[in-house]
């Protein structure tokens, strides 16, 4: 089994024009996706909080968080996106993943549909 990384653009949901481009890792543990935050300063994103993490080797962390809108295979989804700092890896977290009913198959190493659940 293997790491699944997918194409997704950011957009700067205020302006619509500017967006960018980047390689993920499609990370289930992970609930908030991660882009650089020199990516999201280029794009007018504003920071509009600071939030407590639990990094993946159980550190604790505070990150900017804004507001983006992220688009995987073509669909864009309204997220709240970390400001990722230097050491951080750029992630797909489960967040924008269940919004576009996507899951992993770590086999294929790509996003398959899955169904919604409401209950």
């Amino acid at each position: 089994m293997g790491e699944v990384r997918v194409q997704i653009v950011v957009v700067n949901p205020r302006t619509g024009a500017r967006s960018e481009e980047v390689t993920a890792l499609a990370d289930t543990g992970a609930t908030l996706t991660v882009v650089p935050g020199e990516v999201l300063r280029q794009l007018g994103i504003p920071p509009v909080r600071r939030v407590a993490l639990v990094l993946a080797d159980g550190r604790r962390a505070q990150r900017d968080v804004g507001e983006a809108h992220v688009a995987v295979n073509g669909e864009p989804v309204p997220c709240r996106i970390v400001f990722g700092e230097s050491e951080d890896a750029t992630l797909v977290g489960l967040t924008v993943l269940e919004q576009l009913g996507l899951a992993v198959d770590p086999v294929q190493r790509r996003l398959v549909p899955t169904d919604f659940l409401l209950y």
